[in-house]
């Protein structure tokens, strides 16, 4: 069992290196007027890295709809917004009032949600 792990270790080793053949210099194969053969490692291809997209938290998505549809959400804009942000309205209802206690957006009395961010003034 250990001579056949140890066989095949070297079989699979031997694949990795590289390998002179000393055979031309010696008088064997080949005579001695060659030049020796190396036989070259080769590295394996590795593919190109895939670039990681970031994902959003429903209150990011949710501030840049907003944004995408003039810095507020009102009655008119209220559906392009939510399948924009990929949220429900219950969801909306969720989200809107941690984004007011941070400071985020702001809540009109007609029930206009404005965000307040460096691309909304």
């Amino acid at each position: 069992m250990m001579r056949s792990i140890l066989i095949l270790t070297a079989i699979s080793l031997s694949g990795c290196m590289s390998v002179t053949d000393f055979r031309s210099g010696m008088g064997g194969a080949g005579g001695g007027s060659t030049q020796s053969a190396v036989t070259p490692v080769v590295a394996p291809i590795m593919p190109a890295p895939v670039p990681v997209t970031p994902v959003l938290t429903a209150k990011e998505r949710l501030v840049s709809a907003i944004e995408g549809q003039g810095c507020e959400l009102n009655a008119t804009n209220v559906g392009a917004v939510l399948t924009n942000a990929s949220i429900t309205r219950e969801e909306l209802m969720q989200l809107v009032p941690p984004l007011q206690s941070e400071g985020r957006v702001a809540v009109s009395g007609s029930g206009a949600i404005r965000v307040i961010s460096s691309q909304c003034t």
